[in-house]
């Protein structure tokens, strides 16, 4: 029996002796697709609104932006708010829209991303601002945003309105607070955090809280849950710049640290390496781009140190407190889905 098979027919089961166990095989070996079992229709619910959200009458934003909204992204974000309404029991078909819109919003940030960072490859594939320029990039970013915007207000759920736009603006700040950031050898954890739960955390906690629409007791909960899976993500994510390159992560290995972004791994080193520090201080004398072959030096010391499995750590931690406002669900197997994609997050290595 494979995994998938195995969470379709596993019992709910309590999260006292079983979701919450440090161990459970199945929490940790769950993958994006066997999660995906449990919501398959709806998924393709989600695609079909998703095509629909992009399209235009001007030609090149569904082409530019269907490129990237369908080049194979795992749809982390309206997995989450699907199994987060089948575990709340929440039935309404406005669960399909907030899905497919948090996959809109990060299609958005990431045409922006792609040109504030200038990247070449996303998914594999060259981006869009390759193919199309910055200012296509960014404007088909901004179709987005307002589709999304558009697609709850059209909904006719004002509170569901007002949380994504609460989000959407919580985003902004975090891709703001980064380029502020950037090549600023001083940052520490607080400021990392304030990036991270603006810029990763803010959209998975919308998507996890179904907007706020369900149960307020519920919706609370799920937003914490979001916001801890944000936080294990970047983190894991921020991880795998040390460890893995190209054909991993569709980046380069040390690329953040080439933009000047000091991530947890980097932080911790530092921490640790007085000279570490001194000789990333220098680096960063003229701003960033770093040089890539001395880049490419703070990178193997970074990885060959203790801080990637430190950082590594600390994504775990934040997996095990999201894990732990699903007590606030009833037991059933989205609940174990939910608590086993918590850890896929913080462990996984693409």
């Amino acid at each position: 029996m494979n995994a998938k098979q195995t969470l379709m027919n596993r019992p709910a089961t309590s999260l006292a002796t079983s979701v919450l166990a440090p161990h459970d095989d199945l929490a940790v070996d769950l993958s994006i697709e066997a999660a995906s079992g449990l919501v398959t229709d709806e998924l393709q619910e989600v695609e079909q609104r998703l095509a629909d959200l992009l399209q235009s009458s001007i030609a090149v934003i569904p082409e530019l932006s269907g490129q990237l909204a369908f080049a194979g992204g795992k749809r982390f974000r309206p997995l989450l708010a699907l199994l987060a309404a089948r575990a709340a029991g929440f039935l309404d078909p406005v669960r399909i829209t907030v899905a497919a819109v948090g996959e809109l919003l990060h299609t958005a940030t990431l045409l922006h991303d792609d040109v504030i960072d200038s990247g070449e490859y996303r998914r594999g594939r060259p981006t869009a601002r390759l193919q199309y320029g910055n200012g296509m990039a960014v404007l088909t970013g901004d179709f987005c945003l307002a589709r999304g915007l558009q697609a709850i207000a059209y909904a006719g759920r004002l509170s569901a309105v007002q949380t994504l736009a609460d989000a959407v603006t919580r985003m902004a700040e975090g891709e703001v607070a980064q380029l502020q950031v950037a090549g600023d050898a001083t940052v520490d954890r607080d400021r990392y955090y304030l990036v991270i739960d603006r810029k990763t955390a803010a959209l998975i906690a919308w998507c996890a809280s179904l907007g706020g629409l369900v149960e307020p007791r519920i919706a609370a909960a799920m937003h914490r849950y979001g916001l801890e899976i944000g936080y294990a993500f970047q983190i894991a994510d921020d991880v795998l710049d040390y460890t893995s390159g190209v054909d991993q992560t569709g980046k380069a290995r040390g690329q953040d640290l080439r933009d000047g972004k000091l991530t947890l791994p980097l932080i911790l080193a530092c921490s640790h390496d007085p000279g570490l520090r001194r000789r990333l201080q220098q680096l960063l004398g003229d701003g960033p781009p770093i040089d890539p072959n001395a880049a490419a030096e703070l990178v193997a010391r970074v990885a060959n140190s203790s801080a990637v499995e430190q950082a590594a750590a600390v994504a775990e931690a934040h997996a095990a407190v999201a894990v732990a406002q699903l007590l606030q669900l009833p037991a059933s197997p989205a609940r174990d889905a939910l608590a086993a994609l918590a850890r896929y997050v913080a462990r996984r290595r693409t």
